[in-house]
């Protein structure tokens, strides 16, 4: 042995030497006395063994009593040391002969001597201890275990260094031999048969590979046949020996042998059952992200659903999450970007979109951000020329790409994150002859194209409609320099006018909102709650008119104006209508997500809703029509 200052090695090497886990307490201490003499110089911290060192062996004794390293026993006021590590290397080395012949027989708790400590051991329950082997590698610990099973079985002695594998290893070899015994053999395999008459040859094939061979190697049963006719034959096996009235300690080692395997098959199946629950969940998770409006906040990922309404989030852990995020946002093919990227908005919100579906988000946030655009600067324009104003966008390029430039971040978020994107040239590059790209290309010469191109507008057309909106006669130059010049008198007062107005109105409407105060307390509390959901259902960036206008594209396939907008309408008036009908039923408490979404999807299969086929846009356009409606309702 090394030079050590460790008291249970020190206890545990004099053991050995004296062939023998019981040690004389005087004994020793004169045996360490002499130790530390001699190692001192190499080990300083012996040097509290010098002298009379009883009293620091017993103190320290007790130490290594809590850790169930060692125990002082008395008898006839006589002390002794027990080294518990002694006896765990003892079994130790009789499950190493196990591996080696199976007929050497499992230790049990009247192996130990009979004036052993056993109280000093801590006892394990099988199913909980084995569960826990699984989930971690083999361990060094030098202690010494209990393991306790059911059905009156006798309690194992297993030291804490034996791994699973080792354990299972062992009993499947004495399993094996009862089943290649000539009274046995013919007899379980019979019971097997007649009791799966359609696996015939999966039982003949079982019993060639794993009873029959002269070669034993160990064998995973973990899935499919094998593991359904080994843990039936598992089953006869112990049923067998159970009903043994007089059990030999042969007998008892057979069915400690099936319950360690049976409950190992247990562990296994609950693992593989939890497995696949855990990537059917991933495999959902990879779905939901590819479904529109195709880029996720990490909030969104969390809340995501499967189909019978449970969360994902619980059927795989947070480290999965992690793991599964990390590597498909890092890990691409050679020279390419990974199939899921990140890019973050201004106000710090992170979102996940997949490379594929980049340019089509783009190209559906440019077609939302055009009508939202337009409209507001041909308003914004229009004021300004009632002014007898003018704006530098109106008519300089350069000046109209910054304004569409400041309105894009300003109104669509993700669209400015995602234009502004570090990976944005790199998957322009990728894409270039991609077929998901359907002609539509974000870079020309490397350079991201003009907002004014990517939004479709001009700006001469803009003003072209705001100038159309004003009264002839500001066509007219000599009449509207006139006009301009009498309304710059009129300009003050007419602003007094306008903002004594506004105040009366306001003034107005808070009397209103205080005198339904009392009576709007059920309206209100829909009405919040249609927002919370509104608020959690509307991507960031975006509005409630904005996703409803993209979800009716979706569901509404009439190519004429005339036909969509009837189509339209018609929707819309059956969705009041059943509103109106079921709000009078819900209150603030009960109008949930799932109460909105279950509503919907009742009215979606109403035999009118039935013949339109877009059945998803449809549901989720009925979804967010309901809670505008119930929103505003009054």
């Amino acid at each position: 042995m090394a030079t050590t200052a460790n008291l249970s090695s020190i206890i545990r090497y004099y053991a050995e030497k004296q062939n023998s886990g019981f040690i004389d307490l005087r004994e020793f201490c004169g045996y360490i006395k002499k130790y530390a003499e001699h190692h001192v110089e190499e080990q300083g911290e012996l040097v509290k063994y010098l002298g009379d060192p009883t009293s620091t062996v017993v103190a320290e004794l007790q130490g290594l009593s809590e850790k169930k390293l060692a125990a002082i026993i008395s008898n006839n006021n006589k002390k002794t040391i027990v080294s518990i590590t002694y006896f765990a290397s003892k079994f130790t080395n009789q499950y190493q002969q196990m591996l080696k012949n199976e007929s050497v027989l499992f230790p049990i708790i009247s192996d130990l001597p009979k004036q052993f400590p056993t109280s000093f051991l801590e006892r394990k329950i099988a199913n909980q201890y084995f569960q826990s082997l699984i989930k971690k590698e083999p361990s060094k610990s030098p202690l010494l275990y209990i393991i306790e099973f059911t059905r009156d079985i006798s309690p194992l002695v297993l030291p804490a260094c034996i791994p699973l594998k080792a354990l299972i290893d062992i009993s499947q070899q004495k399993v094996r031999k009862i089943l290649k015994k000539e009274e046995f053999h013919d007899y379980f395999l019979k019971k097997l048969r007649s009791t799966n008459p359609t696996k015939e040859i999966s039982i003949k094939s079982f019993f060639q590979h794993f009873v029959d061979t002269e070669n034993y190697q160990f064998a995973d049963f973990s899935d499919g046949d094998d593991y359904y006719i080994w843990n039936q034959t598992l089953y006869y096996v112990r049923q067998d020996f159970e009903k043994i009235q007089d059990r030999t300690v042969e007998d008892t080692n057979i069915l400690q042998a099936c319950q360690i395997l049976e409950i190992y098959s247990t562990c296994l199946k609950e693992r593989f059952q939890n497995e696949k629950k855990r990537s059917e969940a991933l495999k959902e998770l990879e779905n939901h992200l590819a479904r529109a409006p195709y880029f996720y906040s990490m909030n969104q990922i969390l809340k995501f659903q499967d189909q019978n309404g449970r969360m994902l989030y619980g059927q795989y852990t947070e480290d999965d999450l992690k793991e599964f995020l990390q590597k498909m946002t890092t890990e691409g093919e050679a020279n390419e970007l990974p199939p899921l990227l990140i890019f973050k908005v201004a106000s710090g919100t992170r979102y996940y979109v997949y490379k594929k579906k980049v340019i089509q988000v783009v190209v559906r946030l440019c077609n939302e951000a055009h009508g939202s655009i337009e409209k507001e600067l041909e308003n914004s324009w229009y004021k300004t020329l009632l002014d007898y104003n003018r704006l530098p966008e109106m008519s300089n390029q350069n000046e109209f790409e910054l304004c569409l430039q400041e309105l894009v971040e300003k109104k669509s978020p993700v669209l400015f994150a995602l234009l502004n994107a570090n990976f944005m040239h790199l998957l322009a590059y990728e894409m270039i002859d991609a077929e998901s790209t359907e002609g539509f290309h974000l870079f020309v010469n490397g350079k991201l194209l003009p907002y004014a191109d990517l939004l479709m507008l001009k700006n001469n057309k803009i003003l072209a409609n705001a100038k159309s909106r004003l009264p002839f006669f500001y066509t007219i130059p000599i009449l509207s320099w006139l006009v301009s010049l009498f309304n710059g008198k009129k300009k003050n007062k007419t602003k007094k006018t306008q903002q004594k107005l506004i105040t009366e109105i306001l003034e107005q409407e808070d009397d209103e909102s205080v005198s339904k105060t009392k009576k709007m307390t059920k309206t209100e509390s829909l009405a919040a709650a249609a927002n919370e959901i509104t608020k959690e259902l509307i991507p960031e960036g975006s509005s409630l008119d904005r996703e409803l206008d993209y979800l009716a594209r979706q569901w509404n396939k009439m190519i004429s104006k005339e036909a969509y907008r009837n189509l339209t309408d018609d929707v819309n008036s059956l969705i009041r209508d059943y509103t109106r009908r079921v709000v009078k039923t819900l209150s603030g408490t009960s109008f949930t997500k799932e109460r909105v979404e279950n509503l919907a999807k009742t009215l979606v299969n109403t035999p009118n809703m039935k013949k339109i086929k877009e059945e998803k846009a449809l549901t989720e356009y009925v979804i967010l029509y309901i809670l505008r409606l119930v929103s505003n309702f009054q």
